[in-house]
């Protein structure tokens, strides 16, 4: 991936200079190479070839329990979102074609690798079940495998990319499911992130380091959190700042409200032995129309030259390359 360099906002670019071991990562894991929000809550009710329907998340009704809150939430909401396996291939320097016989051949060679993600089920049309996810998560990929509630696995097929905005969609078949699997996912119920008040808690749902869905709750730390890449362009996005824990896996998946409301995409973290919790969404609301240009099956148009932007800090002490960051995927 030839992506740039995340960094905090300037007020804290102190911490990133080299020896820093701060991370600003996707939250994907694996072995890698290298006006009206109508689309998104839209359920084609008359469809239906096998008179089935997928439902859609319920509404968390809010009690004084706060335990009880989270398991209803995490039981609602967890027929909703989907394991994403992407299975990439990559160029990656090939040293033995620079000696003896081979050294007019290709310098590079393709390889292939396989990472996993998170993503939410968002919308049902024409025979298509549509998946919201991140760019990084399905960036590159030779096959999309997701992996639905009851352990399903299908095949899915890119829909509509927004690489600013480091989204995507993808669909998957009706056809290609059970009656009994398409009774037991969901399509999540969308909110509105412009509502969230700090302190407020949420939900994080996603498959964390690849073992399958996990739930972790914390408040929302922050609004309207800018951080910026190393970029030309200086670009800058806003998230949703939360102490809910967002581990590798996690990208693409779903921050919920106590309603069980989406209300943003877990995206990535900011991790170092010093630092916890702060982990970064992007929020619904300021994506309605770019996941509406992505369910009509078009991408949205790139405002720069950036693409994703998660690199890792390089925690080998020994190596003295110029660059003080590795990239996760």
């Amino acid at each position: 991936m030839k992506n740039e360099m995340p960094r905090i906002p300037n007020s804290n670019h102190k911490l990133l200079k080299k020896g820093s071991k701060l991370i600003l990562s996707a939250a994907t894991f694996g072995v890698v190479a290298a006006g009206s929000f109508q689309g998104v809550n839209y359920v084609v009710d008359n469809y239906n070839k096998q008179n089935t329907t997928v439902q859609s998340t319920n509404v968390v009704k809010t009690s004084s329990s706060t335990t009880s809150n989270v398991s209803t939430v995490a039981q609602n909401c967890m027929p909703s979102i989907v394991s994403i396996t992407n299975v990439s291939v990559s160029d990656v320097q090939n040293y033995f074609s620079m000696y003896g016989r081979n050294s007019r051949s290709n310098p590079f060679t393709q390889q292939e690798s396989t990472s996993v993600g998170s993503g939410v089920i968002i919308n049902k049309q024409d025979g298509e079940i549509d998946i919201l996810t991140n760019y990084h998560v399905i960036e590159n990929a030779k096959t999309l495998t997701c992996t639905l509630a009851d352990n399903t696995n299908v095949e899915a097929t890119v829909k509509g990319v927004d690489e600013d905005r480091d989204l995507a969609v993808i669909s998957i078949k009706t056809s290609d499911l059970s009656k009994d699997t398409l009774k037991q996912i969901a399509i999540a119920t969308i909110g509105d992130s412009n509502k969230l008040q700090v302190g407020e808690q949420v939900v994080a749902i996603g498959n964390a380091l690849g073992y399958g869905q996990s739930v972790t709750t914390g408040i929302v730390s922050a609004t309207n959190r800018s951080v910026s890449t190393s970029s030309d362009t200086d670009t800058t996005q806003s998230y949703i700042q939360t102490d809910a824990a967002i581990n590798p896996g996690n990208s693409g998946g779903a921050l919920l409200n106590m309603s069980g409301e989406l209300i943003g995409i877990n995206s990535a973290k900011l991790s170092d032995t010093d630092v916890e919790g702060m982990g970064y969404a992007i929020a619904i609301s300021d994506v309605k129309d770019s996941i509406n240009t992505m369910l009509e099956g078009k991408d949205v148009s790139k405002s720069s030259t950036q693409s994703s932007y998660y690199l890792q800090y390089n925690n080998n002490e020994d190596d003295d390359s110029s660059s003080p960051f590795d990239f996760w995927n």
